[in-house]
């Protein structure tokens, strides 16, 4: 798959699998926009044919000048992947208010601005692809993620309204899990050992992105896609 010339607008791609998402389009040749709280990590990083974006988007008004900027330095977005998030486990007793808003303005307020900036170029253009990056606590609930839970269902439902009306007019929209017990940041904080000695290099999800990003899975529009079966589907 070649990406020459595709604008590619990445969140959370400083670590973990926004990384490795952002690596695998860079030696595609993608022209990546990639945003992040670290931005010192992000140039760290030297990913290929990216602009490096410092925002945090907990502070959900920072996008506003983001968009700024990207509308006059480039016509339009072709590919959003929306991957940023944070999970710091507390009990619903312990969950105040200032942590839930920034979990939900990461994840859910964050990924209906997004796709809001992109949309309309997109539906200008005939042509747009929109993942947003989700889990098990997308469909599921775990104690101690009450606000996480409530924030990825909350994408789960945004991405099945915008695939309805997308579909009509040239935009694809989908869900992704990473099907696979990962080694990132957020997973080292989180996970248990028996869970460690499972995971994977979030880079062999990657193919799943790509694979989406091309405009040729059609049938899963709408869907909550698993990244690691959709990425060994031609091993099987």
């Amino acid at each position: 798959m070649d990406f020459s010339n595709r604008n590619i607008l990445i969140t959370g791609a400083a670590d973990g699998l926004g990384f490795a998402v952002s690596k695998a389009f860079s030696e595609k040749k993608a022209n990546l926009f990639l945003i992040d709280i670290d931005h010192k990590k992000l140039i760290k990083k030297n990913i290929r044919n990216a602009k490096n974006i410092e925002c945090d988007l907990s502070k959900i008004d920072n996008l506003e000048k983001i968009f700024l900027n990207l509308s006059k330095e480039l016509k339009s977005i072709d590919i959003l992947i929306h991957n940023a998030a944070i999970l710091i486990p507390k009990s619903f007793e312990n969950t105040d208010k200032k942590y839930w808003n920034d979990v939900l303005n990461i994840s859910l307020n964050s990924g209906f601005l997004l796709s809001k900036f992109v949309w309309d170029n997109m539906k200008k253009n005939g042509r747009g692809i929109i993942i947003f990056v989700s889990s098990r606590a997308g469909v599921e609930g775990f104690d101690y993620e009450s606000a996480y839970c409530a924030a990825k269902h909350g994408l789960e439902g945004l991405m099945k309204s915008l695939s309805i009306e997308g579909s009509s007019i040239g935009i694809q929209v989908f869900t992704i899990t990473p099907g696979m017990f990962m080694n990132t940041p957020m997973s080292e904080q989180n996970y248990t050992d028996e869970y460690k000695k499972k995971w994977v290099d979030p880079i062999e999800l990657t193919p799943a992105f790509l694979k989406l990003a091309s405009g040729k899975y059609k049938h899963l529009i709408g869907k909550h896609v698993n990244a690691w079966d959709l990425s060994n589907e031609d091993k099987k």
